[in-house]
C-alpha cells in the first residue's frame, strides 16, 4: 500500500520552487540599484566631453554633494515604498504586489538611462526605490507564505541571494560600462530584467493560498495550493489553512497606529523585533561596503583603484557563496544560530579593519583584505539573509501589512541615514570610521543572545497567543483557552467588521 504524500511534509517541489525563483528575481534588481552608483560616478558627474546639442547628453554634471543626495534618495524612496505595502498588502495580493515593484524599477530605469538632466535621474532613483521598497517587504511574505515549513529557510534565502548576485553584476559591468556613453546601459540592463520578471509573474505564478483564503477565495485557493504541491495530499494542510482563516475572522486587519500604540503586546513586541531585525539588515556597515567600497579602498590602499575595484569584485563574490550556504544550511544552523554567526563575525571583521587601516603599511594589507571577506561573508550568512525571512515567521497574519511595513521602513530610513552621512563620517574619522560598526555589531550580537526567537519550524499559521515555543500539538490542546485569552485582551479591536485582508 503506498503511502499518502502530504503536502506540508514536501520538499523542493518544481513549480513552488519556480515561483520562488521568479518572486525572487526582484532581488536582482535591489542589489543593481544598491551598488550602480559604484564604480560610474566619476564618468557620470566629471566627464568634460562637450555636448554639442541633440541627442543625449554624454554626462550629467553635479557636484559630490549632489550625487551622495542622488545615493541617499533612491533608500527615500525605498521608504516610501515600504510604508506604502501597509496598503497594498491589503489592496491587492502579494503576487500583485511583486507585479507593481517590477512596475516601478523598469520605470524609475527609464527616467535614470534616457536622463537629460539630473533632476530626471534623481526622479529615476526615487522610482526604482520604491520598486526596492515594495520588492522587500512583499517578495519575502510570497515565498514564505508559498513554501512547505522544510523549505521555507532555504526558498526565503533567494531574494537575498539575488540581491547579492545584483550587486556581482553590476560589479562585473561597471567594468566595462563605466564610459561615455556606455554608463546609460547600466540603467537600461535592470529594466529589461524587471520587465522579463513582470511578463513571467503574469504568466507562470499563482497567488498565495493563504492570501486567497484570507479573502474568502477558497476553491481559487485550493486550485493554487494544489498547483503548488503537485501530486501531494492537500487535505489536511488546506483544511488547517481554512481553521488558521476561521480563527482570525474576529481580528480586523491592525494599522500602523494599533501597533505602535501597543493595542496587542505580542504584536508590538515581535514588530519591534522585526525592525531592529531588518535595521541590522543594514546598520551595521554594510551600505559603505557596497556603495562606497572602491572609494573606501582605494584611500586604505594608498590610490590603488585596481586593488580596491578587484577587492570590492572579491567581496560581491564572497557574499554569493556565504548566501548559498545559509540557503542549504539554515534549518539546521537556526535562523537564531546564523544571526549569532554574522553579529560576531562583522563585529570581529570591523576590528581588523579598524587596525589594518590605522596601522597602514604593507604588512596590513592582507589583514585588511581578509577583514573585508570576512565582513561580507558572516554579513550574507545571517543579517543579509534572516530578517527577511523572520518577518513572516514572527507576525500573525492580522498584524503582517503594518508590522512588514514598519520593518522594511526601519531598514530604508537606516540605508539612507548611513549612506548619507558615510562621506561625512569617513572625512572625520578616517582609518578609524568602523569603530562605529564595531560597537553597533557587538550590540546586535547581545540583541540576538538575549531576545531573538527562534522562529526555524514554527507554522505560519499558528495562533500568536499560544505559549512561545510550544509544538503543534502543544498548540492545539490549549487553543481554547487560547482564543479565549486572546478575544477578552483584544475586545475593543473587533468591534468593526472584519476587513479582507
Amino acid at each position: 500500500m503506498t503511502a499518502v504524500k502530504r503536502s506540508e511534509d514536501q520538499g523542493f517541489l518544481p513549480y513552488q520552487t519556480s515561483c520562488a525563483l521568479i518572486a525572487a528575481l526582484a532581488g536582482l534588481n535591489v542589489g543593481w540599484h544598491i551598488s550602480v552608483p559604484n564604480m560610474p560616478q566619476i564618468v557620470i558627474t566629471s566627464c568634460n566631453i562637450e555636448h554639442t546639442g541633440g541627442g543625449l547628453p554624454p554626462c550629467l554634471p553635479m557636484s559630490d554633494y549632489v550625487w551622495g543626495l542622488t545615493v541617499g534618495l533612491y533608500a527615500i524612496g525605498g521608504l516610501i515604498g515600504s510604508l506604502s505595502t501597509m496598503f497594498t498588502n491589503m489592496w491587492f495580493g502579494r503576487r500583485s504586489n511583486i507585479m507593481l515593484c517590477t512596475i516601478f524599477t523598469l520605470v524609475g530605469g527609464i527616467f535614470s538611462a534616457l536622463a537629460v538632466n539630473t533632476g530626471m535621474y534623481i526622479v529615476g532613483r526615487i522610482l526604482v526605490g520604491i520598486g526596492s521598497g515594495l520588492a522587500g517587504s512583499c517578495v519575502p511574505i510570497y515565498v514564505s507564505e508559498i513554501a512547505t515549513k522544510k523549505t521555507r529557510g532555504a526558498l526565503g534565502s533567494f531574494f537575498e541571494l539575488f540581491l547579492n548576485f545584483g550587486i556581482l553584476f553590476t560589479q562585473v559591468a561597471g567594468l566595462y560600462l563605466s564610459k561615455v556613453p556606455d554608463w546609460r546601459f547600466l540603467w537600461v540592463i535592470p529594466s529589461i530584467l524587471a520587465l522579463a520578471q513582470l511578463l513571467l509573474l503574469i504568466f507562470f505564478t499563482v497567488e498565495c493560498p493563504r492570501r486567497l483564503c484570507a479573502n474568502k477565495q477558497y476553491e481559487k485557493a485550493k486550485i493554487a495550493l494544489q498547483k503548488l504541491r503537485g501530486d501531494a495530499d492537500i487535505e489536511r494542510e488546506f483544511n488547517n489553512l481554512l481553521e488558521a482563516r476561521k480563527r482570525d475572522e474576529h481580528r480586523r486587519q491592525m494599522t500602523i497606529w494599533e501597533v505602535i500604540s501597543g493595542k496587542d503586546k505580542y504584536v508590538l513586541i515581535n514588530t519591534i523585533y522585526v525592525m531592529v531585525l531588518l535595521a541590522y539588515n543594514q546598520i551595521g556597515g554594510v551600505g559603505p561596503m557596497s556603495v562606497y567600497s572602491v572609494s573606501f579602498f582605494t584611500k586604505i590602499f594608498n590610490g590603488n583603484t585596481s586593488m580596491a575595484t578587484n577587492l570590492s569584485l572579491i567581496d560581491a563574490a564572497v557574499n554569493i557563496i556565504a548566501t548559498l550556504i545559509a540557503v542549504f544550511f539554515m534549518n539546521k544552523v537556526g535562523r537564531k544560530g546564523f544571526m549569532l554567526i554574522s553579529t560576531a563575525g562583522m563585529t570581529i571583521a570591523c576590528i581588523g579593519i579598524v587596525i589594518g587601516s590605522s596601522v597602514a603599511t604593507d604588512k596590513t594589507g592582507p589583514l585588511i583584505i581578509f577583514s573585508a571577506v570576512l565582513f561580507l561573508f558572516t554579513y550574507s550568512l545571517g543579517c543579509g539573509v534572516v530578517p527577511w525571512i523572520m518577518t513572516a515567521e514572527l507576525l500573525p497574519l492580522h498584524a503582517l501589512a503594518a508590522g512588514s511595513a514598519l520593518g522594511n521602513s526601519s531598514n530604508w530610513l537606516v540605508n539612507f541615514v548611513e549612506n548619507t552621512l558615510w562621506p561625512i563620517i569617513e572625512s572625520h574619522l578616517n582609518n578609524y570610521s568602523f569603530i562605529i560598526f564595531i560597537v553597533i555589531n557587538f550590540i546586535g550580537f547581545l540583541f540576538c543572545v538575549f531576545c531573538l526567537e527562534e522562529t526555524t519550524h514554527k507554522d505560519l499559521d499558528r495562533d500568536h497567543a499560544a505559549k512561545p515555543g510550544a509544538t503543534d500539538l502543544e498548540d492545539s490542546s490549549n487553543s481554547n483557552l487560547d482564543k479565549v485569552e486572546h478575544v477578552e485582551n483584544t475586545s475593543e479591536a473587533t468591534e468593526s467588521t472584519p476587513e479582507e485582508r
